[in-house]
């Protein structure tokens, strides 16, 4: 029994939604000290300055500014939250996600403590410099962004009791310290 091309043509957007849904993404999360992700995922959802976008595979290219925020890696069922500031988004043909962040870090990498200071020196300046300097003004505010950032990954891994996704043999031993 053959196959008519009417009927081959009726399998093409299931086969495609198939390839679409089973394709991995190959994504990196990359920062001036270290690679802190390398992983095949399953969609990236990233703070950007056009709002919070998710990355699926095959996605078109694209390049776009990173914002302090949560980024959230998903690998199956499991999710991972991370914090991350300012830099950019590179989306390539073949389900290629590369993420140049300024900073990154994973909820167990975060300590509330820390970040309760941080916070509190920022408002301290945003108090202090507001009537007088718009620059340390604005970067007052952008610390304070990025600290609320992590305060939120730190208190949903303290909360889950997580288990990062990575799969550390996909690291070379160098980029895989904390």
């Amino acid at each position: 029994m053959g196959s008519s091309p009417d009927s081959l043509n009726s399998l093409l957007p299931a086969a495609c939604y198939l390839l679409l849904v089973f394709m991995p993404l190959h994504f990196e999360l990359i920062t001036p000290e270290r690679v802190l992700f390398r992983q095949e995922v399953d969609e990236v959802t990233l703070p950007t300055t056009e709002g919070e976008m998710t990355i699926l595979p095959n996605h078109a290219p694209l390049v776009v500014a990173l914002v302090p925020g949560v980024l959230k890696v998903q690998t199956g069922k499991e999710i991972e939250d991370m914090a991350v500031s300012g830099g950019f988004i590179e989306v390539q043909q073949g389900s290629r996600v590369r993420v140049l962040a300024d900073t990154a870090e994973r909820g167990h990498e975060l300590t509330l403590s820390s970040i309760e200071q941080a916070k509190a020196r920022a408002e301290r300046v945003m108090k202090e410099s507001a009537r007088l300097d718009d620059i340390s003004y604005a970067a007052a505010a952008a610390l304070l962004e990025r600290e609320l950032a992590r305060e939120k990954v730190a208190r949903k891994h303290r909360g889950s009791r997580h288990v990062p996704t990575i799969d550390s043999a996909n690291l070379p031993p160098d980029e895989n310290s904390p």
